[in-house]
């Protein structure tokens, strides 16, 4: 039996301008709020079956209805759909995905989309990265196959904002720093350009009823020396977002670049990585500088906070207006931070990666 989740938008919120047969363009609405215009589609499947086609149901595939039969090809594939804290239920039942639609970025590259459906019901849209509100992407529309199906190894399309753990020790001019002792206007010490003032910090603490309700926001536990070269020095704690940097030879072959960030999450699995289960509530603390960096908490490269659009949505209003009086370039729609590493774009390729590594036990960063 599979069970996977996904975080997704909810139906009202985005809209289908058709200019052709199976092209057109896809809007998320310019007043989306990720408070209440997110669901959360909760997917169970038996697997050892057959599909309507007669192909096998391995159990793996969140499958379509490629028959348009408002039936699905995946007759044990049920789901409920819920809001983001769960306290709403909003449809359950046969679920699928009826069609998918391959978005053009305006900067390039791709964004897939899926119409998600509980018997015939449009129930909301999953994503493979966040859509910006407002802006119009061209699409071209395909029936959903196993072959053009969501990884459901990687359900967390759309995400909320990547944070440090109170206690964490981020390094600094005069030595490492509990996060929740650093304040505007320290230095922190960045791997590409020295010590750096903290513009902006900010936290939020989940106490043990909101994880109860969100576990996807359960932190993810990094024990020392799970990375290699010895890091983390002892055991570090993020959001399951928070981007971490990989440094090995797989990364080169797979991206051609030694060093790639790839979020927490993706590493549950490597010897040492896993989500705490145990935490019985959490405080967050996010940090934000001139630009992107690369910061060593508890010994270990990682991300300050990227200001793409769907991350400052996460931290709430009065906060995103801070940093918008600090940053007004971010309020521009057109604005693309840059990454301070590549970040792959593809949460499949990112898990095949991190797979690599386990399985010729390799380090996720290479002393050199």
């Amino acid at each position: 039996m599979a069970n996977y989740s996904y975080i997704g938008y909810a139906p009202g919120v985005i809209s289908l301008s058709f200019t052709g047969f199976n092209s057109g363009t896809i809007t998320l609405s310019s007043g989306y709020d990720p408070n209440t215009d997110r669901r959360v589609f909760d997917v169970t499947d038996a697997a050892g079956g057959t599909l309507v086609n007669g192909d096998p149901d391995n159990g793996t595939d969140f499958n379509g209805d490629r028959f348009n039969n408002e039936v699905g090809d995946d007759l044990t594939q049920t789901g409920v759909v819920t809001s983001l804290d769960g306290s709403t239920t909003f449809d359950s039942g046969a679920i699928y995905l009826e069609e998918s639609y391959a978005l053009t970025k305006p900067g390039g590259g791709t964004i897939d989309v899926f119409r998600v459906e509980v018997e015939g019901s449009l129930v909301g849209y999953i994503t493979s990265e966040p859509l910006v509100p407002g802006t119009a992407y061209s699409f071209i529309r395909s029936n959903v196959t196993p072959s053009n199906a969501p990884d459901t190894t990687d359900p967390t399309a759309i995400v909320d904002v990547p944070c440090f753990t109170a206690g964490t020790l981020i390094d600094t001019p005069t030595g490492a720093k509990a996060i929740e002792d650093l304040a505007e206007g320290d230095l922190v010490l960045t791997l590409d350009h020295g010590p750096q003032p903290i513009r902006w910090i900010g936290s939020r603490t989940l106490t043990s009823a909101e994880l109860r309700a969100k576990p996807r926001l359960r932190p993810v536990c990094v024990s020392a020396g799970a990375l290699g070269a010895g890091l983390p020095r002892r055991d570090l704690r993020v959001s399951p977002q928070h981007r971490m940097l990989v440094r090995s030879a797989i990364a080169v072959r797979m991206f051609d670049a030694q060093e790639v960030l790839i979020p927490a999450h993706k590493l549950v699995g490597v010897p040492g990585v896993h989500v705490d289960e145990t935490a019985s509530s959490v405080k967050y603390y996010h940090i934000l500088f001139d630009r992107h960096e690369i910061v060593t908490a508890e010994g270990a490269p990682s991300e300050s906070l990227y200001t793409g659009p769907e991350a400052l949505k996460s931290i709430g209003r009065d906060a995103r207006d801070e940093i918008f009086e600090i940053f007004p370039e971010l309020d521009d729609p057109d604005h693309v931070p840059i990454a301070a590493r590549p970040i792959p774009e593809t949460g499949k390729r990112a898990r095949h990666m991190i797979h690599r590594h386990v399985k010729n036990a390799r380090p996720l960063i290479d002393r050199a």
